[in-house]
């Protein structure tokens, strides 16, 4: 699949990030109640250096090289085991002993770190101690003899990527209360990779290091201001009010104030990136209400109309002629996707409806280890698939006690294998093109494919085509995403319209998609649907797009053609397991296309339009 390029991020946008960056982790650190910082989509080779940033902050001016602040790392691998024992070895008379002893969420009594690579594919031991953990007062644990009660003190850093929140339990994001969008982040060489500590953020630090600290008053506006910039996320609880709160105490202890007034929590906002995420509402039906859910309308066939009539002549320009305006490639208009909300989870995908979810069924090949990677391990069920070293780990456990000291011995109890996810056995291929959306609303006519997709947990592949801010404009962009509720999903769905059209394009990287699924999936595909919404209108032939930039010279009809032919290429794939239908928008004039594109894919077409708005334009 073709990624889009990374956008450049200016030198002064980056130092803004960095200054950012670096106030979080600082109120993380003088704040105990802010002990989780999530950062979205940062760069793998960053975070090393942001976590040694934050251990420098809790372990004071005299850094690592005096008292050295504990890191653990949870990764998808990660079991109960591993958090809340750990193995101690000794020499006794018989040889090499084995004791459990408090774990490294439990041993710490001052200050430590725990890293969450990616929060998405954390364990579920992983995932329960961070919900058990992150902002208690108090914990306990119970565990193979082990009783401990003791008060967390560590800070979580997490990393998480911005189109992974659909697979995050809402209930684990929201014990995260610092979440800040790093994309772009370039920290700089030397011991100050986010920037220089102020004067009076040092001392704010040893004074949260001390066991005494002066109170904060907060002030007669303080409340009501968190709760005005808070109004429109109902249902999502009370823990981002308190988050933004905290974080309002935090910068008001690094400015020395005496209260915390309102400017503090607009500062908090700031901070984070606060903004409303909420969905425009629809404008108000003018008829009687229609249900939305039910088997798409399906268009009849047009009247067989002459050839000369309903083809356009060759060389005739499709779209009515305007003023020359270039369509190269320059400067994108925006980002690309889209991001840089603290709650993403509100905007990923369509909203969820009451529809039961229900496991499909699933349909494998190969060896069952090659089924979906590894998350975690548990007690093994077979011998296949085992994990060997968490065997050998458990079997370590009890040499002691068992017969035979001198070697380890394992039995079946110890055995351990792999748990990995499964792989979605099922697709969804939505090419959008963005300019056939100049007075119609094309999220009624998908909401049924994709509530299809998100109850049979298929996986969903997006290609767009003539969206505003695309690196090229005479070439389409594709991404994947796991599910529909992906925030960029709903990005793609309300990007507004670019200039050109490079409809053959798009259907050309469906084409690439849909063979590589079919050819190469691991699982098995079991089913795909392609969703093609467009009104058949291509100005870019296919190989302008392979060559990225325009021609000057008359286009006619060699991108109707292009897109018509790369739709035969589509429909001579499997047609039991490839299903294909063409949103048509109604537009006028050669409302025929659609059906054109159609009959080339082998497939159906849906009205795109409500029926009383179609009603209103056939009038």
């Amino acid at each position: 699949m073709p990624a889009s390029p990374p956008r450049a991020v200016p030198a002064a946008d980056a130092d803004d990030l960095s200054r950012r960056l670096l106030t979080a982790l600082v109120c993380a650190a003088v704040e105990p109640k802010l002990s989780g910082v999530l950062l979205f989509d940062l760069p793998d080779a960053h975070l090393s250096t942001v976590a040694e940033v934050l251990e420098g902050l809790l372990a004071g001016p005299a850094g690592p090289h005096v008292a050295a602040v504990p890191r653990t790392t949870l990764t998808a691998a990660t079991m109960d085991e591993d958090l809340w024992l750990r193995p101690r070895m000794s020499r006794g008379p018989l040889g090499i002993d084995f004791a459990l002893a408090p774990g490294p969420l439990t041993e710490p009594v001052g200050p430590s770190t725990v890293v969450v690579p990616d929060l998405a594919r954390l364990s579920v031991p992983g995932k329960r101690a961070a919900v058990q953990l992150l902002g208690a007062d108090v914990a306990t644990v119970e565990h193979a003899g082990l009783q401990r009660r003791w008060r967390p003190a560590a800070r979580w850093l997490a990393v998480c990527r911005t189109e992974d929140t659909e697979r995050i339990s809402p209930h684990l994001l929201d014990r995260f209360p610092i979440r800040l969008t790093v994309q772009g982040l370039r920290p700089r060489p030397g011991d100050a990779p986010l920037g220089p500590l102020p004067d009076a953020w040092a001392t704010a630090l040893d004074r949260a290091r001390s066991t005494t600290r002066p109170p904060l008053h907060p002030d007669e506006g303080f409340a009501p201001r968190v709760l005005e910039l808070l109004d429109d996320q109902d249902g999502a609880g009370q823990r981002r009010p308190l988050a933004l709160a905290r974080i309002a105490r935090a910068l008001a202890r690094l400015d020395g104030a005496g209260r915390i007034t309102a400017d503090h929590v607009d500062a908090a906002a700031r901070l984070i990136g606060l903004r409303s995420a909420r969905r425009p509402p629809a404008p108000p039906a003018t008829g009687p209400a229609e249900t939305t859910w039910g088997a798409p309308r399906i268009l009849p066939p047009p009247e067989p109309r002459p050839d000369a009539e309903r083809r356009p002549s060759p060389g005739t320009p499709v779209l009515e002629p305007g003023p020359a305006e270039h369509i190269g490639s320059g400067p994108a208009a925006g980002p690309w996707p889209t991001a840089g909300t603290p709650y993403p989870e509100d905007t990923a995908g369509p909203p969820l409806e009451g529809t039961s979810l229900r496991t499909p069924a699933r349909h494998t090949a190969g060896s069952r280890a090659a089924r979906g990677p590894v998350v975690g391990v548990r007690p093994a069920q077979d011998l296949w698939d085992l994990a060997l070293v968490r065997t050998a780990m458990e079997a370590a456990k009890y040499r002691a006690i068992r017969e035979r000291r001198d070697r380890l011995v394992i039995l079946p109890r110890d055995l351990r294998g792999y748990v990995r996810a499964p792989e979605p056995v099922r697709m969804l291929t939505l090419v959008l093109d963005h300019t056939c959306r100049e007075d119609w609303d094309w999220h009624e006519a998908l909401d049924p494919f994709l509530q299809w997709a998100y109850v049979t947990r298929a996986s969903v592949h997006v290609v767009e085509v003539g969206g505003r801010g695309a690196p090229n404009e005479v070439r389409a962009e594709a991404f994947a995403a796991l599910s529909t509720r992906s925030p960029r999903i709903a990005a793609a769905l309300d990007r507004p319209a670019g200039r050109a059209t490079p409809l053959a394009h798009g259907l050309n990287l469906a084409e690439q998609t849909l063979r590589r699924a079919f050819q190469h999936h691991r699982a098995g595909l079991v089913e795909a649907l392609l969703v093609l919404v467009t009104d058949g209108r291509g100005n870019v032939p296919l190989a302008v797009s392979h060559r990225g930039r325009a021609d000057r010279g008359a286009v006619g009809r060699t991108g109707i053609e292009d897109a018509l032919a790369a739709a035969v290429r589509i429909s001579g794939m499997d047609r039991t397991r490839l299903h294909s239908v063409v949103v048509d928008p109604g537009r006028q004039p050669y409302a025929e296309l659609p059906q054109m594109l159609a009959e080339a894919l082998d497939g159906r077409v849906v009205e795109g339009r409500p029926v009383r708005e179609a009603a209103a334009r056939g009038r």
